[in-house]
């Protein structure tokens, strides 16, 4: 078995850019270690791309956590970390294997147990914010009529959504005037926080803020919880299938106040990926939150920013300068399509 230094990616799905630049990471940290990529799906685009490539159960499987152990006691890596929201409540939530993990040498990037709820959950996340004093918009479920009442006496256009989506799910911009119709369009896909019929309590209504939408990646330490290390932020030019597609880079300085409070709360180690509103006076209001790489970091590593080089050096115990969360404002990416062979039939 290999004693090269090892990182572990689950569920990278779609993104190589990150097997890529945690590749490029070890290599500039003269380290020659190994990137290993699990998957549930062998043919998926990034299944193949690893150093090592490992099949996992799904979340959900009873196998999951036992295979993935012993994957972990075999490889013995430094670096645990899932781009995957499901895998990610599954991990700090709905089982302790998070802490196994850490018990084991791992360092396993997230936030605690009630963010990491919140983080699914956007009532929770609105009154998680409101608690610590950052900025969000006033959130109601479809099927508080007196609450949708009284934001439509201050707000002309809202937002509906699902509660637990993801990725824009259930998403509607519309008047006062179309909101129960919204409502009752994404209530017919929301997915269910009992496991029962969806309702209106699985939806969720907010007025819609004024502003430009911001990314903004705020990055904690992984070895003292909490505390705040970087924030990297750009201005969304084109969104694409809930993700960001255009994106330009911008100077952090606006959003660092609810960095600070967001990762102090949060019990932050690692990466967590935040949208916000900044609106005409320069004032930030957060909207969502994603404990993972999200889809906007791409553009601030393109710009100059280098968490994954972070994520290694504090996992393998090295040194480096601060050089690894600048970054140049003012830098316009585009993703772009492309496409490889992932397996053969046999």
């Amino acid at each position: 078995m290999s004693t090269d230094p090892t990182m572990v990616i689950g569920s990278a799905g779609r993104r190589l850019y990150l097997i890529d630049w945690f590749r490029e990471a070890f290599a500039g940290l003269g380290v020659r270690g190994r990137v290993v990529v699990t998957e549930n799906d062998p043919s998926s685009a990034a299944a193949s791309y690893g150093d090592v490539a490992r099949s996992l159960p799904r979340y959900a499987d009873p196998a999951y956590g036992p295979t993935l152990l012993e994957l972990v006691d075999e490889l013995r890596p430094s670096l645990f970390l899932s781009v995957n929201d499901y895998e990610l409540m599954h991990l700090h939530v709905a089982t302790d294997l998070a802490q196994q993990l850490r018990s084991r040498g791992v360092m396993v990037p997230g936030v605690d147990r009630a963010w990491q709820l919140g983080c699914a959950d956007k009532l929770r996340m609105a009154q998680l914010l409101e608690e610590i004093g950052v900025p969000t918009p006033a959130t109601v479920t479809g099927d508080d009529r007196a609450g949708i009442e009284a934001l439509a006496a201050g707000a002309d256009e809202f937002v509906v959504k699902h509660r637990l989506g993801s990725a824009s799910s259930g998403l509607a911009l519309v008047t006062s005037g179309g909101v129960e119709a919204a409502v009752a369009a994404a209530v017919a896909s929301a997915p269910s926080a009992d496991g029962e019929e969806p309702t209106g309590r699985d939806v969720v209504v907010q007025p819609r803020l004024p502003g430009l939408e911001h990314g903004v990646d705020i990055v904690g330490d992984l070895g003292e919880a909490g505390t705040l290390r970087a924030v990297l932020a750009r201005r969304k030019v084109r969104m694409r299938a809930g993700e960001t597609d255009k994106a330009i880079t911008v100077d952090p300085a606006p959003f660092a106040a609810n960095a600070e409070r967001i990762a102090r709360a949060a019990h932050l180690t690692g990466l967590v990926d935040v949208d916000m509103f900044l609106d005409g006076q320069g004032a930030p209001s957060v909207i969502d939150i994603n404990p993972r790489f999200g889809g906007g970091y791409p553009f601030v590593h393109l710009a100059g920013a280098d968490v994954p080089r972070f994520y290694l050096a504090r996992a393998l115990g090295l040194e480096i300068d601060e050089q690894w969360r600048e970054y140049a404002p003012g830098i316009i990416s585009a993703k772009h399509e492309s496409v490889r062979v992932t397996a053969r039939e046999a």
